[in-house]
């Protein structure tokens, strides 16, 4: 149990230390980059074995999908707030369940199958009106859904006929910061010390939220771990969004965030 609630801790940090970086930093591909280069730090230290088996060449697809998905998350902070930002980033787990239906053919619940539904349901939900920043904002939610729901369907397929997790981390990563690194030299930007900071910041709790998550598979069921942590994640940064950084949500947003954190539940129910 401690696991996941270590792993539900260090999750939450990733999203404030990101809400609050925007305050401080001024080039976010800048932390980013540090931000990844702690996670292949803390990734050598805890790799055993380095052999390298072609399952793990995934991590470089998952490399991009982390990269993309880490620079929507920011964007959508800035422009949608971090409550909000942070459930659709959770709701990424719609992308792998259906892969799970109709890419692997796997048994699906009606109980995930109506997750899907609800989840789809409250989204619409969101579009009030056809003005066009609203369906940008829209836009931006699920391109961040999509991309955060693809590195969780790579995690799927590595699940399948991956050997060798660490080196598969260590290369998602790696990729990651390159990423960053050609984006920066691009751009001909600078990292300062605020940067340097908050990457830290970022990046340790970055890479123990994926490790603690994987402890805590080992010790608890599947069915407790995924809706909990996805749940709870979510709980303590909308109370951190509420009270330290004053978000303000309508009555209408605060009932679609109970039926999005319903169709977290739901969706981890087999």
């Amino acid at each position: 149990m401690i696991y996941l609630f270590l792993a539900i801790v260090s999750s939450a940090l990733i999203s404030i230390f990101m809400r609050l970086s925007k305050t401080y930093t001024e080039n976010e591909m800048a932390l980013l980059a540090v931000n990844y280069f702690i996670c292949i730090l803390c990734s050598l230290f805890y790799i055993q074995d380095f052999t390298i088996y072609t399952s793990d060449y995934l991590g470089i697809a998952n490399g991009f999908f982390y990269w993309i998905s880490f620079v929507l998350f920011q964007k959508n902070i800035q422009k949608n707030g971090l409550i909000l930002s942070s459930t659709f980033q959770k709701l990424g787990i719609l992308i792998p369940t259906l892969f799970t239906i109709f890419i692997l053919k796997e048994y699906t619940s009606y109980i995930q199958l109506t997750g899907v539904m609800l989840s789809i349901f409250c989204i619409g939900l969101l579009q009030k009106s056809n003005e066009k920043q609203e369906i940008q904002s829209l836009l931006l939610l699920c391109f961040l859904l999509i991309f955060n729901g693809s590195a969780d369907a790579m995690a799927k397929i590595f699940e399948r006929v991956g050997q060798n997790e660490d080196v598969y981390l260590c290369i998602t990563f790696v990729i990651a910061f390159i990423l960053c690194s050609g984006s920066m030299i691009i751009q001909k930007t600078k990292i300062t010390k605020k940067e340097i900071v908050f990457g830290i910041l970022i990046g340790i709790p970055n890479y123990f939220s994926a490790r603690f998550l994987l402890k805590s598979l080992y010790s608890l069921p599947a069915l407790i771990v995924y809706p909990s942590y996805s749940v709870f994640t979510i709980l303590v940064v909308s109370f951190f969004g509420i009270f330290l950084f004053k978000e303000k949500i309508s009555k209408k947003h605060i009932w679609i965030w109970i039926g999005f954190l319903l169709s977290l539940v739901l969706l981890n129910v087999k």
